[in-house]
């Protein structure tokens, strides 16, 4: 009984294994089901009820109706297991019988969809086949394995790398030390640097040094402060070129800790651009290119400021263009617009850098002249803004000319507001229009009235040179040694209708910065060689120099005119006229002057340096300057009698004229005793009143024939050394004649000073002091010196009694006494003459 019940425990040992085996999938936590040999599922345990959402019930037993519990067009868990899975679960292991049991598992994966949970899953799956001890499939346990998250994963890492590839935007990534981990292709294209050139650089090597140190500073202190940072920043391509770009940097951090820099960043180059076009369109007039009436009230604004806070003044100033409109008329409105574009250049051509034109619309324009210091500073610039648009235009086959009229308003004299201050330019523009065209007026304020007074002084001087006002006049310029008449210095006058002879003084500083100089300038050598040109033809060629303004010199056509004119007077030879510049004019720029002068010297012109010790008179300059002559300025000569430091300067001139081997002539020589002093220190040429006042050209001849040198000039002619002449007898000779001049001035001039210093004392005047010392050891023995002294104290006695007939209201007698006391010093100083001759004929006869 015991063998026949031996089965039936076999095969209840085997039930319970295989519900021993059921159980234990049943309590797996990796999702597990086991399907038959028909495909059948068998086991379902709770690991896939809770992976899928389909309880055991449903699902033990069924074969293909399960699938209606999942749908398209997502793939389904039973498309994983399907009825041919078994035969190809087979098919693999049959064919990989050699490989180990652990190496041949069939695999699947896929995403599923859940319609019961209302999701999908990425589900992995295992199939492992179950045989018989025959070998036949009797079963297969599969396992799922959920790799969601895994994939989705994959899937973001996948997008972030796509995003970081394709994105528009340079990225760049640095570790914590601002080393590049890594940058993408955009990167690249912008900056011109590859991948592998950047990897483990700074973004340094960007740097476009237009940002200082202080923004560097400031944008790590913002990302150490909240870690981030966005701004624009200039940065430099590898080829060089800069370019703008927009930039945001993150810092990422881990905990306190920052692990990366994250930087991204858009080429803002066209943006720039397109910025910079509506810009111009919206500050610049688009026919011009000048700046709008919107740009215009802008720099308006800033120029007002910039006044008050440096104390200077701003000229608004008000064009608009005269008979503009038959331009338009004329020739059509695209002609016009050339016309327009050419007086923008013109105007852009006359003004400085810091001021600004504008144009309103039409053909009316505004200039911002700054910085003036002064009113009268405005009127050389608008003299050269009139002058610029009056001169003629050449457009194609057109010529076209037209006047400017200009309204003028100066802040902050006149202390409005800028629409007000353009207003009040607008109306002056107006009045100017009214008086005649051509011209600028200024708003009625004080100081603008005298701007306006100065350019009606230039417009009558300009009407005095077209209407034939100027005159030349001849000073004659001469050597005092031998009496030879050595040239003249031309030298102009204004015939003025009303008020007679006007000095040159009072109209040339008027135009000495303005066009209308060199106009001048021109005529008087116009003049100067028609002269020449009359003395020449009757037989009496004379040189002649002419004064040259810095102006006038420094015009880029000087060299060019002077030839033309010279050419239009061929009679006269170039090397009788001598220009004369001024020695602070000649070294303001003496590498320009050297090459001028060396021009105009090819033709034959000579030079003189004018007024000379009052500027530089640096020996380095002079060596430099090829002027053959210098002329002493007559403040030196006329006060040399007087104060010994200009005698020394005028001895030094002397002493370098030697040296530099140049002539030398004096200028303002009023005395013979001027002349005798410049003689005795070696300068023989001299000019001034003491030889002749200056005189129209047709006196000249007759003068010429007529001179005669001094007679003191006579007697130390041949005093070449000058060693015979008694230099301080001259000076105390002279300060003697003062002094009796002063009496009788006293006389003549009421309320006059009536205290003379030595009156009663003989021997305490300058000639005393020479009359009792060097005089008496030079001339003691001669009968002559004991008249001088005694014809001396007679004039101190009747000196002293006219001042008290005047200082006692007895003018007629005081007159009496004057006659008197001249007739003595015209004794003293005969017999002072009779002293030194008699002197020299000693030292001759020794």
């Amino acid at each position: 009984m015991s063998k026949a019940k031996q089965p039936e425990c076999q095969e209840g040992d085997t039930i319970k294994g295989q519900q021993f085996a059921i159980e234990l999938v049943h309590q797996l936590v990796v999702p597990t089901f086991v399907l038959d040999a028909e495909c059948r599922v068998i086991v379902w345990n709770r690991a896939c009820e809770q992976l899928t959402g389909m309880p055991a019930a449903d699902v033990i037993g069924t074969r293909e109706h399960w699938r209606a519990f999942y749908s398209k067009p997502r793939p389904c868990l039973a498309d994983l297991v399907a009825q041919e899975r078994m035969d190809e679960i087979d098919r693999f292991y049959v064919a990989h019988e050699s490989l180990p049991d652990t190496m041949r598992d069939a695999q699947a994966e896929n995403w599923c969809v859940m319609p019961l949970l209302g999701t999908e899953r990425y589900l992995a799956l295992d199939a492992a086949p179950i045989r018989d001890a025959a070998g036949r499939l009797i079963a297969v346990v599969e396992t799922l394995r959920d790799m969601t998250d895994r994939k989705l994963a994959e899937r973001r890492l996948r997008l972030i790398a796509s995003v970081f590839e394709h994105s528009q935007e340079g990225i760049v990534i640095t570790d914590p030390a601002a080393r590049i981990l890594d940058v993408n292709g955009a990167f690249t294209r912008v900056t011109g640097y590859s991948r592998e050139e950047v990897l483990g650089q700074t973004p340094a090597l960007l740097k476009s040094d237009l940002q200082d140190a202080t923004f560097y500073q400031d944008m790590w202190q913002r990302l150490n402060e909240t870690g981030q940072w966005q701004g624009e920043v200039w940065n430099r391509k590898k080829s060089g070129e800069l370019y703008p770009e927009i930039l945001h940097i993150n810092a990422v951090s881990k905990g306190n800790e920052i692990t990366h820099y994250i930087g991204m960043f858009l080429d803002i180059t066209d943006l720039k651009n397109t910025q910079q076009r509506l810009e111009n369109l919206a500050n610049y007039d688009s026919l011009t290119g000048l700046p709008n009436r919107v740009l215009l009230a802008d720099r308006l604004h800033q120029a007002l400021a910039n006044a008050k806070r440096h104390n200077q003044l701003v000229a608004i100033c008000f064009l608009d263009l005269d008979d503009f409109k038959l331009v338009n008329d004329q020739y059509g409105h695209e002609t016009g617009d050339h016309f327009l574009i050419e007086i923008a250049q013109r105007l852009l051509g006359t003004i400085r850098v810091n001021d600004t034109v504008a144009r309103l619309g039409g053909d009316e324009f505004v200039l911002l002249i700054t910085d003036l210091e002064h009113p009268d500073e405005l009127n050389a610039i608008l003299g050269r803004i009139c002058d610029s648009i009056a001169r003629p235009f050449q457009l194609g086959d057109i010529a076209l000319g037209v006047s400017v009229s200009i309204g003028v308003t100066l802040y902050p004299l006149d202390d409005s507001d800028p629409d007000t201050l353009l207003r009040h330019a607008d109306q002056s523009m107006y009045q100017a229009k009214q008086s005649g065209r051509n011209r600028y007026h200024v708003f009625d304020l004080q100081a603008a009235n005298a701007i306006l007074v100065r350019h009606r002084e230039l417009e009558r001087i300009r009407q005095a040179l077209q209407h034939g006002e100027f005159r030349l006049y001849y000073q004659p310029k001469v050597n005092m040694r031998t009496g030879e008449v050595v040239g003249m210095e031309a030298l102009i006058r204004w015939q003025h209708p009303e008020h007679g002879i006007v000095p040159p003084l009072e109209f040339l500083p008027l135009i000495e910065n303005s066009p209308l100089i060199v106009e001048i300038g021109e005529w008087v050598l116009h003049e100067a060689l028609e002269q020449m040109d009359q003395w020449a033809a009757a037989g009496r060629p004379v040189a002649v120099s002419v004064n040259i303004s810095a102006h006038h010199f420094q015009h880029i056509d000087f060299v060019a005119r002077l030839r033309a004119i010279l050419n239009e007077h061929p009679d006269v030879s170039p090397h009788l006229l001598e220009l004369e510049i001024l020695e602070s004019a000649a070294l303001s720029d003496i590498r320009m002057m050297r090459g001028v002068i060396a021009a105009c010297q090819l033709m034959g012109v000579t030079f003189a340096l004018d007024d000379f010790g009052t500027g530089y008179s640096s020996l380095s300059y002079l060596k430099q300057l090829p002027a053959e002559t210098l002329k002493i300025d007559q403040s030196f000569v006329r006060d040399m009698l007087d104060d010994q430091e200009d005698l020394a300067i005028i001895e030094g001139v002397i002493g370098l004229a030697n040296v530099f081997k140049k002539h030398v002539i004096a200028e303002g020589v009023e005395t013979p005793e001027h002349g005798l002093l410049l003689m005795r220190f070696g300068c023989d040429y001299a000019q001034g009143y003491g030889i002749s006042r200056p005189m129209p050209g047709n006196q000249v001849p007759d003068w010429i024939k007529r001179f005669k040198p001094d007679s003191k000039w006579d007697t130390w002619a041949n005093d070449q050394q000058g060693h015979r002449l008694d230099t301080p007898l001259i000076l105390a000779q002279y300060d003697h004649i003062k002094w009796v001049r002063r009496i009788v001035e006293a006389v003549e001039e009421p309320g006059a000073d009536l205290t003379i210093e030595n009156l009663g004392n003989p021997e305490g005047c300058r000639f005393g002091v020479w009359y009792h010392n060097e005089g008496r050891a030079r001339y003691g023995h001669l009968p002559e010196h004991a008249e001088v002294g005694a014809t001396h104290c007679s004039i101190h006695r009747i000196g002293a009694e006219v001042i008290d007939l005047r200082a006692r209201g007895d003018l007629e007698a005081a007159r009496v006494k004057c006659e008197e006391l001249l007739a003595l010093k015209a004794t003293m100083l005969n017999q002072l003459d009779r002293l030194q001759r008699s002197a020299a004929a000693g030292a001759d006869a020794l």
